[in-house]
């Protein structure tokens, strides 16, 4: 592709780092600015919205943290703001959660952009095209493919989407695979701003219902899913949030320690 790649460790501003995972700590206007900026250049951005469930993931998977060194982190939800204030005693500034994220970043681009949709069920990523042809006219959705192939199709996947050469490649096949793939084939793709985005083309095609409003103040939509759905996601927000806690919980008494010790020793 003709694109360069950003380098993650470069992208500017104040970030949070746990482990081997470092999380962007931007506005929104900030981001904006700087992937707008980027794809205006000519740059291409491989970007993520780092989640409690992927963050423990990551932290308990070397491959999928070294995976998402490849990508621009931004924080999503109540889980990293509580990860960040044990760490650092304050919130992150915005939470970037895809699903809010992604359409305002549409609907404040003046400048056309076209799209490719990659993800979601048969028939779900052409109802959301048409949607978002409402929603954002400026735009032009230039392909679609769902994300239920087999890894021997990757090849032709990606031979679908350069040849529609979209401005954005909007990846939803879920946490870890859509950074999975965007990490091992954002050189061979041509496109200048790649996001994994999770439920979102199901949300924009009302294949799935979001939390009402108020819901979403309260910081609470992860209820309101598990709510909804307790078998698909009953085990994410009790069991693995748990071991999130506890593992973070962890880190942050080892990391007390380690500069007690350090402290110890150098007065000694």
């Amino acid at each position: 592709m003709s694109e360069s790649q950003a380098d993650p460790g470069t992208w500017p501003g104040d970030r949070f780092e746990i482990d081997a995972v470092a999380i962007r700590d931007l506005s929104r206007a900030a981001a904006f600015e700087q992937l707008r900026a980027a794809m205006n250049q000519g740059q291409q951005v491989a970007l993520g919205f780092c989640n409690a469930n992927m963050l423990l993931k990551a932290l308990c998977s070397a491959s999928y943290a070294s995976t998402l060194k490849n990508l621009v982190l931004l924080s999503d939800g109540i889980g990293l703001d509580l990860c960040s204030l044990l760490f650092r005693g304050r919130f992150f500034r915005e939470n970037l959660n895809g699903t809010d994220f992604v359409p305002a970043l549409l609907g404040g681009d003046a400048r056309g952009r076209t799209l490719f949709l990659l993800g979601a069920k048969p028939g779900i990523a052409e109802a959301a095209a048409r949607k978002l042809a409402l929603l954002y006219p400026q735009h032009r959705v230039v392909g679609t493919r769902h994300g239920y192939f087999a890894p021997a199709e990757t090849d032709a996947v990606i031979a679908e989407i350069n040849a529609a050469a979209p401005d954005i490649l909007l990846v939803a096949l879920g946490n870890p695979d859509q950074e999975t793939f965007i990490a091992e084939h954002a050189h061979r793709i041509d496109a200048r701003l790649l996001m994994g985005v999770g439920a979102l083309i199901d949300y924009t095609a009302g294949a799935a219902v979001r939390a009402p409003a108020p819901v979403r103040f309260l910081r609470l939509e992860w209820l309101y899913r598990l709510l909804r759905e307790p078998r698909r996601l009953g085990r994410r927000y009790t069991i693995e949030a748990a071991l999130f806690l506890s593992l973070i919980v962890r880190l942050r008494l080892a990391t007390l320690l380690r500069a007690r010790r350090a402290a110890a020793l150098s007065t000694s």
